[in-house]
């Protein structure tokens, strides 16, 4: 893991452009200066639509607060790991050889180069692929290396001397004889099935930027208490800009170096506009310093430079502004061959340097090596202080629409030869679209979109949506693969993705399931962050996206199919990943609804849907109980005599308890995963069962669908309100049915339930 600032952004930069083509997944996580508004209520209204919610709650947040860390990691198919095949996880399940082998062509032909490189040796290879990602350094290196020689030579002294090695082959080395003999020279060690690269980005504005820095207290003493270093935000922070902006500087670049032919601040004026001397000491002073020039011309010698400066050159002496420009005009006008700059632009520029010229001769080679280098520092400059995060955050959104990222382009790229790292679209070269993964992640997002988009969001929320999808088409959100797409021990479990990370450490999958190496740790690291580190919760968070997928395909694959993680994420249709795994799928933090980020291109109208996979048609509002009613109270009088139901769906019935208030409550009905519940005779059948359960076991309480309570909270509004039509969507396989239109109203105090 690497902390980024403006003392290795360069460096860094480069590394991370290296490695980002070839990532299967890239997660990213933020901190920021704040997360809510001051005076909004402290647990919002679970009913109020997304586009209220993000109205009245979201919107203003990362118009407001600025982000300090942004944590990025790169997960890379590990050439190491071997899937034992059959199943979803290793020891259940690779998938078919055929599926297997198109999934992981780029490791296959990275390991066949690091074979050919390391002359067949595939210990060697493998050691030389360990090194080069930082999983052993040089002494580690050699030390494993001896260490297996003389496994090598034991294992062989006791083959020879008990007569297995008889089938040897002449010209045979010792371990040739022993794999031959079908002998093991020693244990390979178990290997994750990805490594990773893990960025710890800090940021600031520049000094010039419009945008201010608000800081929230009960944030900001919660980044301290969790080791936020805000000596390197404010001192070494990288500075970002909007996508448009950058545009802007890069085509300003290349123009002014299309155009030009050198590299000069100073304009010289044209003959016409040339100055005329009247004073005598004037004109003795411009007399003197050119007689020094012609002497410096005849002595100079262009092959004999001293210390690999480029060319000869002379600092005149110094004097006022107009006899600057006098200088400028008449050097200019005798000898155009040679470079004029202010003195106090090159090294070692002394206290009068500023009212001199430095004159510099050089050969033509020198020459064009002088405005190579210039124009690479210009670059540069443009790079760290104005450009900054903007130039990563494209970088990933080009690699998740499928831009094609190439070293020949990246090198260009940082050396000021090409605006960008992708190659241009119109060349008709496409590549595979990442997916980036997020962990609760709707509001990181739109953070990112207020850095590096604009500072204000649309009014509307589903333009928003629109806007993260151009940048990041293919999303996961691994609090939605939990909550909503995992098996029951997922669900019952915390969900927060400290405690997802931990509980998945110790969850069968199938086969020993490893967390991804890191191989680019700073030196003296460890190896291990901690939570609230942006950078440590973005490794967090694609780790447990490895570690959920895996789990959800065990399960699927029990059904008979034949789908590793790797295939599902490289092969698989998008209507796969978005049934399997929720793609393009945000949690909304306490709500009923989850965030669709396809649904402006879906049918009219189709917005968010609920969560929890429940559908408009077999929820219903439960209102009138009384205080003492627990979640306990509801499940055993929804589940009373459920065996002795004589029709098989109300007897698999599951329900789902999300309360509003203390006095009201929704309920959501459903069956297990697969089968819908789209016949209006059995949504009907529910309705009663529902309403008699609750009326028998809790008395005289107000139920009504869910219909129907939108609709009198629609018709109970005397105005006042800007009416929102909303479609809610059911989970895949269930009902998709139009509700009617709502506002929120204000929320009444709030408690969780609980089972007692």
């Amino acid at each position: 893991m690497v902390n980024v600032t403006k003392a290795n952004f360069l460096e860094q930069l480069r590394d991370f452009l290296l490695n980002l083509p070839t990532a299967s997944f890239i997660s990213i996580d933020e901190e920021m200066t704040g997360i809510s508004l001051p005076g909004s209520r402290s647990r919002p209204n679970k009913v109020e639509l997304p586009s209220e919610r993000y109205t009245n709650l979201l919107k203003e947040v990362p118009e407001r607060y600025a982000i300090l860390q942004v944590g990025i990691a790169l997960f890379h198919k590990n050439p190491l790991y071997k899937d034992n095949g059959g199943g979803a996880c290793g020891g259940g399940g690779g998938g078919s050889p055929n599926k297997r082998a198109r999934a992981s062509s780029t490791a296959e032909e990275e390991q066949r180069l690091l074979l050919e490189a390391s002359g067949g040796d595939r210990d060697a290879m493998e050691h030389a692929f360990m090194h080069r990602e930082g999983t052993l350094n040089q002494d580690e290196l050699e030390d494993l290396t001896e260490r297996e020689e003389d496994n090598e030579a034991e294992a062989y002294a006791e083959a020879a001397a008990s007569g297995s090695l008889s089938m040897r082959r002449e010209g045979d080395t010792d371990a040739q004889a022993a794999a031959t003999a079908g002998i093991r020279i020693y244990d390979e060690e178990p290997q994750p099935e990805y490594t990773s690269r893990i960025y710890n980005f800090y940021l600031f504005p520049n000094a010039w930027s419009e945008r201010e820095l608000t800081l929230n207290p009960s944030t900001i003493k919660f980044l301290l208490d969790n080791s936020m270093d805000f000596n390197k935000v404010f001192n070494e922070g990288v500075p970002f800009t909007t996508v448009k902006h950058a545009e802007e500087l890069r085509e300003r670049y290349f123009r002014k170096h299309d155009n030009e032919k050198k590299n000069n601040n100073d304009r010289t004026p044209s003959k016409k506009d040339r100055v005329t001397l009247t004073s005598t000491h004037d004109i003795a002073f411009v007399a003197r310093v050119m007689a020094n020039l012609r002497e410096w011309i005849d002595d100079s010698n262009l092959h004999n430079l001293a210390n690999g400066e480029e060319g000869t050159s002379l600092v005149l002496p110094p004097c006022n502004a107009f006899l600057r420009r006098c200088l400028y005009e008449t050097i200019e006008a005798e000898y155009s061959g040679l470079l004029l700059e202010r003195a106090d632009l090159g090294p070692n520029a002394g206290p009068t340097a500023r009212n001199q010229i430095r004159v510099i001769r050089l050969s033509p080679e020198e020459r064009k090596r002088r405005e190579n280098r210039l124009k690479v520092q210009e670059w540069e400059k443009l790079l760290l202080e104005n450009l900054g995060f903007t130039t990563v955050f494209q970088a990933i959104s080009d690699v998740c629409n499928g831009k094609v990222l190439t070293r020949e382009r990246i090198e260009g790229f940082l050396g000021g030869s090409y605006p960008s790292p992708s190659v241009p679209s119109n060349d008709g070269v496409n590549g595979r679209q990442i997916p980036l993964i997020v962990h609760n992640g709707l509001m990181d997002l739109m953070f990112l979109l207020t850095h590096c988009h604009n500072p204000n969001l649309p009014t509307n929320f589903e333009e928003t949506k629109i806007q993260i999808r151009h940048y990041f088409p293919n999303v996961f959100d691994t609090k939605v693969m939990a909550i909503e797409y995992s098996d029951a021990q997922i669900k019952g479990g915390g969900t927060a993705l400290g405690d997802l990370f931990d509980t998945l450490k110790h969850v069968d999958l199938g086969e020993q399931f490893l967390y991804p190496t890191i191989c680019n740790q700073e030196h003296g690291g460890s190896g291990k962050g901690h939570a609230h580190e942006a950078a440590w919760d973005a490794y967090m968070t694609g780790s447990v996206f490895n570690a959920l997928g895996k789990r959800i395909l065990e399960g699927k694959n029990v059904l008979n199919f034949d789908l590793s993680f790797s295939a599902l994420l490289n092969e698989s249709s998008d209507n796969l990943l978005r049934e399997y795994l929720g793609m393009n799928l945000l949690n909304m933090h306490v709500s009923l609804y989850t965030i669709d980020l396809e649904s402006s291109s879906g049918p009219a109208g189709l917005h968010d849907p609920l969560s929890f996979g429940l559908s408009i048609d077999t929820t219903f509002h439960v209102s009138g109980i009384t205080t003492s009613v627990s979640t306990r109270d509801i499940l055993q009088a929804l589940m009373a005599g459920s065996e002795g139901e004589s029709d098989d769906v109300l007897r698999e019935l599951k329900y789902d308890i999300i309360w509003i208030d203390d006095a009201s409550f929704f309920v959501g009905t459903r069956r297990e995963e697969g089968v819908a519940l789209d016949d209006w005779s059995t949504l009907k059948l529910i309705a009663m069962h529902v309403r008699n359960k609750l009326h028998d076991g809790l008395g005289n309480v107000d139920i009504l669908s869910l219909e129907h309570y939108f609709k009198k909270k629609r018709d109970g509004n005397t105005g006042g309100f800007a009416k929102s039509l909303v479609s809610l969507a059911a989970a895949p396989f269930q009902l998709i049915k139009r509700a009617m239109s709502i506002t929120s109203e204000p929320e009444p105090p709030n408690k969780r339930r609980r089972l007692n």
